[in-house]
C-alpha cells in the first residue's frame, strides 16, 4: 500500500479530523458546565448525572464502536462517518428539549452512537496515511481532541452561558428557552458544518481486499496477551480520566469554593495549552524514538506517564490550598493528554492493515465505554453513597470519591503497559 507521508492533503486531513474530535468531545462534557440547571429543572441527583452521560451514552457507543469498527474495513468508511456526525449533531440539539429523565437518556443514546464511528475510522485514515515514525505524532495532534473538545465544553460553555443575555437577541425563537437549553443548540452547527467540509476531503485507498493479512480471530488469538493488557491499561487511564474530565470543575467549586466560571475558564486553559503541548509533545517524543529504533518507544513513555498522573492525582484531591490542587489538576491533564495519541498508535501499528478497524474499536470500547461509562457515574455514585453526610462528609467529600478511584488503579495501568511493550515487537514487525 502507497502511504501519504507529511503531504498536505495528510496533514489536511489531520487536523479536520482533530477538529471533528475535538468537537465530539466537547459536546460529550458540555453537560458537566450544566449539572446545577439540569439537577434543578430536572430533578437530577448526582447519581443520575454521572448515570445519563456517563454509563448510557457509552454502553450503546461500546455496541455502536464494534459495529463501525468492521464498517472502517470497507471502503464505505467516508461516507459511515459523514452520516454519523450529522445524526450526533441533530441529537445533541434535541437535548436541549428534554423535557424529563428518560428524554435526555434517549437523545444521548443517539449522541453515542453517532459519535462511535469516528474513532475507529479516524485510526484507520491516519494508519494509511503516515508511517509507523509518524504515526505517534500525527495521532499525538489527533489525541489533542478530548482536551480541547474539554476547554471548549468548559470554557467555551461557561462563556456563552454567561454571556446569554448579549446573545439571545440574535437567535430569535430560541432566545425564550432555559440558558441550559439554548446551548444544546447552539453546539449543534458545528457538526453540521463538519460533515459538509469531510464530503470533500479525499479519503486514502487501503486496498483491503487485496491485502493478505491473517483473518481477525487466527491473528486475535496470537495477540490476545497484548490486547488484554492494553484493554487493561486504556481503561483505567480512561476511567480515572473522564472522571476528571466529568467532575474536575464541581470538585474545584465545591472543595476551593472557586466560582464556576473561574473554575470552567481555569480547567478551559489547562486543557487548551497542556492538552495540546502533553499530546503533541509525547507524539514528538515517541516518534524520534521509534526513529532511532526504539520500536515500542509508544508503551514506554506511556508506562511513565501513568506515574506522573498518580502523583498528580494525589495533589490535586489532597491540597487544601486551592492554588496548589490546581496545580494537581494541570498535571493531571498534562499526563493524561499524552496517552491517546500513543495508545492508538501502539493498536494500530500492532494490527494487519485489513484488521485496522476492528482493533480500533478493541480501544475504543477499553476508554470510551468502560472508562466512559462507568468513571462519571462512580464518582457521583460515590458522592451520594459514600462520601456523604450520613457518614459525616459535606460536599467536599467529592475529593476521596476521585482519590478512591484512581490511588490504586493507576499503578497496575503502568504495569500493564510496561508488560505490553514486550510483547509489542514481534507482532509490530509482522504486521508491516
Amino acid at each position: 500500500m502507497q502511504r501519504i507521508i507529511s503531504s498536505r492533503l495528510a496533514w489536511t486531513a489531520a487536523i479536520l479530523l482533530t477538529a471533528i474530535n475535538t468537537y465530539s468531545f466537547a459536546d460529550r462534557q458540555l453537560p458537566s458546565i450544566m449539572i446545577p440547571e439540569l439537577k434543578a429543572e430536572l430533578f437530577l441527583t448526582d447519581a443520575q448525572i454521572g448515570f445519563l452521560f456517563g454509563t448510557v451514552f457509552a454502553i450503546f457507543f461500546g455496541i455502536a464502536t464494534v459495529i463501525f469498527g468492521r464498517l472502517a474495513d470497507t471502503p464505505y468508511r467516508k461516507n459511515v462517518l459523514i452520516y454519523a456526525i450529522i445524526m450526533w449533531s441533530v441529537l445533541t440539539g434535541l437535548c436541549g428539549i428534554a423535557q424529563q429523565f428518560w428524554d435526555l437518556i434517549i437523545f444521548r443514546i443517539g449522541v453515542g452512537v453517532g459519535e462511535a464511528a469516528l474513532g475507529p475510522i479516524a485510526l484507520v485514515v491516519f494508519a494509511a496515511y503516515f508511517t509507523r515514525e509518524k504515526l505517534p505524532l500525527a495521532l499525538g495532534i489527533w489525541g489533542t481532541g478530548p482536551f480541547l473538545g474539554s476547554a471548549l465544553a468548559g470554557w467555551g460553555g461557561a462563556a456563552v452561558i454567561t454571556n446569554m443575555d448579549s446573545i439571545k437577541p440574535y437567535i430569535g425563537l430560541l432566545s425564550n428557552f432555559s440558558d441550559w437549553r439554548i446551548t444544546f443548540f447552539l453546539f449543534a452547527i458545528p457538526g453540521l458544518l463538519f460533515a459538509l467540509f469531510l464530503k470533500f476531503l479525499p479519503f486514502p485507498e487501503t486496498n483491503i481486499e487485496k491485502s493478505e493479512s491473517a483473518a481477525f480471530m487466527p491473528f486475535f488469538k496470537k495477540a490476545w496477551k497484548f490486547f488484554l493488557l492494553m484493554f487493561i491499561g486504556v481503561t483505567i487511564t480512561g476511567l480515572v480520566g473522564y472522571s476528571v474530565l466529568a467532575w474536575g470543575i464541581e470538585m474545584l467549586v465545591r472543595v476551593h469554593d472557586i466560582p464556576k466560571t473561574i473554575a470552567g475558564q481555569n480547567f478551559g486553559i489547562f486543557n487548551i495549552f497542556l492538552g495540546i503541548g502533553g499530546s503533541v509533545g509525547a507524539g514528538i517524543i515517541a516518534s524520534n524514538m521509534i526513529a532511532k529504533g526504539t520500536i515500542n518507544a509508544h508503551l514506554k513513555i506511556a508506562g511513565i506517564f501513568v506515574i506522573l498522573l498518580w502523583l498528580s492525582l494525589l495533589l490535586f484531591t489532597l491540597s487544601d490550598n486551592s492554588f496548589y490542587s490546581q496545580i494537581g489538576l494541570a498535571g493531571m491533564i498534562l499526563f493524561m493528554s499524552c496517552g491517546p495519541g500513543l495508545y492508538g498508535a501502539a493498536f494500530q501499528s500492532a494490527s494487519p492493515i485489513n484488521l485496522r478497524g476492528r482493533t480500533a474499536s478493541i480501544y475504543y470500547i477499553s476508554a470510551n465505554v468502560i472508562g466512559f461509562a462507568l468513571g462519571p457515574f462512580a464518582l457521583g455514585f460515590f458522592n451520594d453513597f459514600i462520601f456523604n453526610a450520613e457518614n459525616g462528609y459535606d460536599q467536599t467529600g467529592i475529593r476521596y470519591s476521585l482519590l478512591s478511584i484512581g490511588i490504586i488503579l493507576y499503578p497496575i495501568a503502568a504495569l500493564c503497559f510496561y508488560k505490553a511493550s514486550k510483547l509489542f515487537l514481534p507482532l509490530q514487525a509482522e504486521a508491516e
